[in-house]
């Protein structure tokens, strides 16, 4: 049973992660999206505290979706900044579904040089949009920022999906190695 719920848990976190990746304009199915990626990872708190931390902080980008829908706060520079605040708990959320995935490796005496090297490409995608938001570039630095963001972005988010399923074969290999 827990082999099965743990399976269960990481295509929740990937399919988080999916739904997060090809519907960022659709702020309903962000929340579910998040949503399935706090489930996945609460599910998973047995393997690392790691996962439990995931949890609660898509949990918080659950609460900025939804404070930042249309509904909530019109259009300006309020919702613009709550906007790019709310990529800090999406940043750590990431950030710490790779150090459980890493913990797992480093358990299993798996090499963790993945995470890491996805670790950096996630963490400089957002942290390039948190540097260019004040404005402050000209026009030919942020158009290169705009590129290098929307690059790392997506390969942040294909890379994480990539090792979401990494981490659950290992899961499963050592789940069922036990007795």
């Amino acid at each position: 049973m827990k082999l099965i719920r743990g399976y269960y848990a990481y295509l929740a976190i990937a399919g988080g992660w999916l739904l997060r990746l090809i519907l960022q304009q659709n702020w309903m199915l962000q929340v579910v999206a998040y949503a399935l990626i706090a489930a996945g990872a609460l599910s998973l708190q047995q393997v690392s505290r790691w996962f439990w931390r995931a949890s609660i902080a898509a949990d918080v980008c659950i609460v900025f979706q939804v404070v930042c829908g249309p509904a909530v706060i019109p259009a300006g520079l309020f919702r613009t900044v709550l906007e790019y605040a709310s990529l800090v708990p999406l940043l750590l959320t990431g950030c710490m579904l790779l150090m459980a995935f890493m913990a797992q490796m480093q358990d299993a005496g798996r090499s963790t040089l993945p995470e890491w090297a996805i670790f950096v490409v996630w963490s400089a995608g957002l942290i390039l949009t948190l540097l260019m938001a004040p404005g402050w570039l000209n026009d030919y630095a942020l158009a290169l920022i705009v590129t290098a963001v929307n690059t790392l972005t997506v390969l942040g988010y294909i890379a994480l999906l990539a090792d979401t399923f990494r981490a659950q074969k290992e899961y499963i290999r050592t789940e069922g190695e036990k007795p």
